[in-house]
């Protein structure tokens, strides 16, 4: 199947009402368990890398080259979507290479630098005709490749200003998760967030561990975004740490598990999300 645009499946998402999955992976067999879940649940997905996961891969035209090809032979849509890319050099890097789908992660500036650096990341991806999102608030939390704080909740006023101002395509919102952690979802912050910014595509990170009830209530109240990516992480390691003995000589079982534990977890998610058969 063609590569997916991420502009053109969150749109579909919003048409349908359910949230877009995105998926961090950081090798390989992380991207084919996302993939095959995708395949088997029939739904749309984002093939995310984040700066640790493009550093673990060997770099962003590693990254690039990876997830394009998989998307690509995929029979799904899968769109390759750069997360948490620190600056605009990077954007314009990954625009470059053939990711589809972009966010500038500028949350830990005040807002005017924010403000300004978005301003800056929208131009890289309107000249390539990609989504751009980015993130205001500031999820905290623990997770390799994003720079991360204190939480702060995303204020509904500031928020209505900042796409006014900057014309993202989508917005990450600090609505009460955190990157690495399971986190309670502030339903009556997302409702008015998606009120102040007239229905913009909301997006949530820290989707790991958050409880089936609140992830379907954020749908419900806007959000058709949502970032997993500790979960499959710890999937894959877990398989891989109940698979692969020391009397193992070739690896390749032991990853293959792995992959299926990841693939599982995936399912499961996309199911939550409402985006299964929307393929």
């Amino acid at each position: 199947m063609p590569l997916a645009g991420g502009r053109e499946l969150l749109a579909a998402a919003t048409a349908g009402a359910y949230a877009l999955p995105g998926f961090n992976v950081s090798n390989v067999e992380m991207a084919l368990g996302v993939i095959d879940a995708a395949e088997a649940r029939r739904a749309p997905v984002l093939l995310q890398f984040n700066p640790s996961n493009v550093e673990h891969l060997g770099g962003i035209a590693v990254a690039a080259a990876l997830g394009r090809t998989l998307a690509a032979r995929a029979s799904v849509p899968v769109a390759v979507h750069l997360d948490h890319g620190p600056h605009v050099a990077l954007l314009r890097q990954a625009a470059r290479l053939g990711f589809t789908s972009l966010m500038f992660d500028g949350s830990i500036f005040p807002y005017e630098r924010n403000r300004t650096e978005t301003m800056a990341a929208y131009a890289v991806a309107a000249e390539a005709g990609l989504m751009l999102e980015a993130e205001l608030g500031h999820v905290g939390g623990r997770e390799p490749g994003v720079a991360t704080s204190e939480t702060v909740l995303t204020d509904p006023e500031a928020a209505a200003r900042f796409v006014e101002e900057t014309h993202v395509d989508a917005l990450a919102v600090s609505v009460g998760t955190a990157h690495g952690l399971a986190g309670s979802i502030d339903l009556a912050l997302v409702h008015e967030l998606r009120a102040a910014t007239r229905g913009l595509p909301l997006v949530l990170h820290g989707g790991s561990g958050v409880t089936p009830h609140d992830l379907r209530a954020a749908v419900v109240a806007g959000i058709r975004k949502v970032n997993i990516s500790s979960e499959v992480h710890a999937a894959f390691a877990s398989a891989l740490a109940a698979t692969l003995t020391t009397a193992a000589r070739d690896p390749r079982p032991a990853l293959t598990r792995a992959r299926e534990a990841v693939a599982a977890v995936a399912a499961q998610r996309i199911d939550l999300l409402g985006a299964a058969h929307r393929a």
